[in-house]
């Protein structure tokens, strides 16, 4: 019998999906940024999705408690903003060793609750467990209008690749500090015109590569145009950036400045070549970090 560790991260999951279950409210189940739900008669969709953040993985032992707490519920609104939604409710379950200091946690509850508070979202429960480490298992529901959801799997041949913000050297202090992209989310959703969306959590080359897969496409990037915090290899790789990625028509452009207040960058473009990632024309080699294997 197969370990984790011997099929890693993606191909366990790959195995879990068919095991989960299915309703007439599901819309979109597991597979994008979040899943989808949809009550009869109801004007919005709810989103669901849920993140981990532990003591020696997501961050360092002793770390500053409000940037653990930031990240934690970071994370998850970055899912939500993936989808172009608004986040309301979060959940937070605590993992803690007896020796943690209360005060620790205090902090950390403080870090979320300001980020949460910039968005209009709350923390309404949630249980604590003991565990040989700190870990906090974050689950957030946000809404948005009925059949509005941005998903991978809407990219076309032909269209631009654009992210929202430089890219590389997250573990230089931005994974902890990052602003989740929330309100770019709901303005993207609101201009009609986005095909794909996700958020850039394992890597600019690795979450692109789920676009490709989820709607039957290739991409070429443009090594030059892509905005980068260090090297290029930095930028396609680091992970933990939680800057949006998505497609759209170039005419999106357009749209960029004082009517969106934000100007992503255009990296890159969609072709036909079915799930093969280019760099400036030349093949982009696979790899990302995958928990259980790296």
């Amino acid at each position: 019998m197969s370990t984790l560790g011997e099929i890693g991260e993606h191909e366990a999951i790959r195995r879990l999906l068919p095991l989960l279950g299915n309703h007439d409210a599901l819309v979109v189940a597991a597979g994008d940024d979040c899943a989808v739900c949809r009550m009869p008669g109801a004007e919005t969709d709810q989103v669901f999705t849920t993140d981990p953040i532990i003591e020696g993985v997501h961050f360092a032992p002793g770390e500053i408690p409000r940037r653990v707490g930031h990240k934690a519920a970071g994370r998850v609104l970055s899912d939500i903003a993936a989808m172009g939604a608004r986040p309301r409710w979060l959940l937070v379950n605590v993992v803690a060793p007896p020796t943690l200091e209360f005060g620790y946690l205090e902090k950390i509850y403080a870090g979320m609750t300001a980020l949460l508070e910039r968005f209009g979202a709350l923390v309404i429960g949630g249980d604590l467990a003991k565990g040989p480490v700190l870990e906090l298992h974050v689950f957030g529901v946000g809404e948005l209008p009925s059949g509005a959801a941005l998903l991978r799997s809407g990219a076309r041949v032909g269209d631009s690749i654009f992210v929202t913000g430089p890219l590389g050297c997250s573990l230089e202090g931005k994974h902890l500090d990052f602003t989740p992209r929330v309100e770019e989310g709901i303005l993207l959703r609101e201009t009609g015109k986005v095909n794909a969306l996700m958020d850039v959590s394992d890597g600019l080359a690795t979450d692109l590569r789920h676009i490709l897969s989820r709607s039957g496409v290739g991409a070429n990037l443009e090594s030059a145009a892509i905005p980068k915090n260090g090297t290029l290899e930095q930028a396609l790789f680091d992970g933990e950036d939680f800057e949006l990625l998505f497609t759209a028509p170039a005419e999106i452009e357009a749209l960029w400045g004082d009517r969106l207040g934000f100007r992503p960058a255009r990296i890159g473009a969609v072709t036909s070549e079915v799930g093969v990632l280019r760099l400036d024309g030349a093949a982009l080699e696979g790899k990302a970090f995958e928990h259980f294997t790296d």
